[in-house]
């Protein structure tokens, strides 16, 4: 895991509405890394990966809840899941004080940084504006995910929570071929905790696209709190 760049992307603020500084980020990030990609009127973006018929798509939102301007990371330890203790991340302002880091869902732009570098094919999408009511995600571009299989969100917290009805809005059907291949690959890392959760980005394309969608936890605690 890249340590250094996980550090970078969550010392950059990025509250709803002021999300410019990670936008940029990622698209620098994209450009240094010649993968293609393009950005909407709302700041939205869309990067492709290599060449195929039917694509994976991974997602993540670019807006936190956390109002900083400064955010110092610093590394500690804090028990995980299972009760074993684990290097973490916290967030502290100029003077010292605790600011939260915004892991919800910077978290997540990491992991799909991450898999952009170590996968030949695959779609990503960074949504905008997502914490108060997924506005990016309701305007996604529907050329864009034409050619998607299934779609990936990082954006739950802890280490094993799934999504599987977000809002009301079953996002797979367990009788499909998606869920039997991720349940498969999942069980081998973690005990699948499925569950109903609240609205993410994949709950608005479900409501848009005809494919399966999920999302899985990604290592943030204490989230939309200043610890």
């Amino acid at each position: 895991m890249d340590k250094k760049l996980l550090k970078e992307i969550l010392s950059i603020p990025s509250y709803t509405g002021n999300e410019s500084k990670l936008v940029h980020f990622i698209c620098e990030f994209l450009e240094e890394n010649k993968i293609p990609y393009k950005v909407d009127e709302l700041f939205n973006i869309y990067c492709t990966k290599g060449d195929a018929d039917i694509y994976p798509c991974v997602v993540a939102h670019t807006d936190t809840v956390h109002n900083n301007h400064y955010i110092d990371v610093r590394t500690e330890l804090k028990k995980n899941s299972r009760d074993v203790l684990k290097e973490a991340y916290k967030g502290y302002d100029a003077k010292g004080k605790p600011t939260g880091i915004g892991g919800d869902d910077k978290a997540g732009v990491f992991a799909c940084l991450t898999l952009l570098l170590e996968l030949p094919v695959l779609k990503a999408a960074f949504f905008v504006s997502e914490e108060i009511g997924c506005i990016g995600s309701n305007e996604a571009d529907e050329a864009f995910f034409e050619n998607v299989g299934y779609a990936i969100q990082f954006d739950a917290p802890f280490d094993y929570m799934l999504t599987e009805v977000s809002s009301g809005v079953p996002l797979f059907d367990r009788r499909s071929e998606f869920f039997k291949k991720a349940n498969n690959v999942l069980v081998e890392y973690i005990i699948p905790q499925y569950g109903s959760h609240p609205f993410t980005d994949v709950y608005a394309m479900k409501k848009l696209f005809n494919f399966s969608c999920i999302n899985l936890s990604i290592g943030y605690y204490d989230h939309h709190t200043a610890d």
